[in-house]
């Protein structure tokens, strides 16, 4: 399939992670990726490597707490190929030593969150937005997470920063509709990322997985999978919707495991 073939994909997070999987899946069906990420020197690496294999990326280093990083990512982008077909706002994360529950969560901490998940995607939605409709149409991709739809012990602000993703995209296919101009997000249960593996353990990863109604736990390419379908030509009737990919594990009571 060459589903964004002449198309230019901005996405954020880029190098690593459901980013990293994504841009993988993007480029194998003829996309030209920005690669942005925090780390230059990943984002570097990477787009090396994927140049070698003949794709078209650029790497370019972006920061998602200053909305100045977010402008001039846009700049680089119009500069390098003066189009934007696609922007996937991937980029997200909390600092779970900050980020508890209501009771003890560090309220000076609720700015760069909340510029992390949800400023920074609103903020490059708005950027995009009339470039996409001076070229007659474009799409929008939001990486959410279920912490938007359903609740946890901690991670606070992380859950209303996603939750405020989540109602954004509606708000933007919204306004943006009759501009040819399509938004919609993915809501993410436990995915496999480095980052997971690194701060969950295996006790922990157990616990989701028996929750989940597939035998498995997801990989960072499934998630990348529906991304690249909303993106594409293939998703053009859908808008404002969120997909929730979490192998089934918030379709069910808790007493699931009683049977």
């Amino acid at each position: 399939m060459n589903r964004f073939e002449n198309k230019i994909i901005i996405i954020t997070g880029a190098a690593g992670g459901i980013g990293a999987s994504t841009t993988r899946r993007i480029v194998s069906e003829g996309g030209k990726v920005i690669i942005a990420d925090y780390s230059r020197e990943k984002a570097d690496q990477f787009a090396a490597e994927l140049s070698n294999s003949g794709a078209d990326v650029r790497p370019v280093y972006f920061s998602a707490t200053e909305l100045k990083s977010c402008k001039e990512l846009i700049t680089f982008t119009m500069k390098e190929y003066g189009q934007i077909d696609v922007l996937v706002n991937n980029v997200g994360g909390t600092n779970p030593r900050r980020d508890t529950n209501i009771e003890t969560l560090d309220m000076d901490y609720f700015d760069e969150a909340f510029h992390l998940n949800l400023s920074c995607t609103m903020y490059l939605s708005q950027l995009v937005i009339p470039i996409m409709s001076a070229q007659g149409g474009g799409n929008i991709v939001n990486v959410a997470s279920i912490s938007g739809i359903t609740a946890d012990s901690n991670g606070t602000l992380y859950g209303a920063s996603k939750a405020g993703v989540i109602n954004l995209t509606k708000y933007i296919a919204t306004q943006t509709g009759k501009k040819n101009i399509r938004c919609n997000a993915v809501a993410p249960g436990l995915i496999l990322t480095p980052a997971a593996l690194n701060n969950l353990n295996e006790e922990v990863r157990k616990i989701f997985l028996g929750q989940c109604a597939t035998p498995y736990l997801g990989e960072p390419q499934d998630v990348a999978a529906t991304i690249a379908f909303l993106a594409s030509e293939d998703a053009r009737y859908i808008t404002g919707q969120t997909i929730v990919a979490d192998g089934g594990l918030t379709i069910h009571n808790p007493t699931i495991n009683l049977v």
